[in-house]
């Protein structure tokens, strides 16, 4: 799967599989499970890993190797959308498993050169915990064979919704008007893993 389906159509490490992702410092919210979902966002798009830590609630300890692999993974996606800002079209709950509520968020970005000044969507999963009134997103090694089985359940629903479509027919057009963006992408994402090996 390329870099492009991965960070546009899910920012997920494992988005064919429906392994899903799953206070305070400057600008983390998390008093509901939206709110950090777009926290987690925004914190990669500013690159700052501190507050990355505080919305998955480990920054007050040693971050586990998996963890780190997957905070690595999407710095650097980021930060190959060489996004300008972020916009937040819709989030919103798609229920539970367990304790566990699976958030959708999609946002959109312009890229620095501005393709044809057309804005990226992207659409991004998050399974979000509650601890003691503050939400925090589950990182992809706490995810559940259960809880797997419910994104795709809950994924296979959502793309009959309006959101949904919408979604992509957007997507769609900036594919159209920008065909070469695809193979950019993938090309500065495998520079930034060349330059931190």
């Amino acid at each position: 799967m390329s870099v492009f389906k991965k960070g546009v159509l899910l920012i997920l490490t494992a988005s064919v599989m429906i392994i899903f992702l799953g206070s305070c410092s400057k600008g983390v919210k998390n008093k509901s499970p939206e709110d950090v979902v777009k926290s987690l966002i925004l914190s990669y798009q500013e690159q700052d890993t501190q507050a990355v830590k505080e919305c998955y609630g480990v920054e007050k300890e040693d971050v586990q190797e998996d963890i780190q692999k997957e905070m690595d993974y999407n710095m650097r996606l980021f930060k190959a959308y060489q996004a300008e800002n972020i916009e937040f079209e819709k989030s919103d709950s798609l229920g539970k498993s367990g304790e566990s509520r699976l958030i959708y968020v999609w946002f959109t970005y312009k890229t620095e050169k501005k393709e044809k000044g057309q804005k990226c969507p992207v659409l991004s999963f998050y399974y979000v915990n509650k601890k003691d009134k503050t939400y925090y997103v589950v990182p992809a090694k706490d995810v559940t064979e259960e809880m797997g089985k419910y994104s795709r359940y809950a994924y296979e629903k959502f793309m009959n919704t309006k959101t949904y479509k919408n979604y992509q027919e957007d997507l769609k057009k900036f594919q159209e008007e920008n065909p070469s963006y695809k193979e950019e992408l993938d090309k500065r994402f495998g520079q930034l893993v060349k330059g931190d090996q």
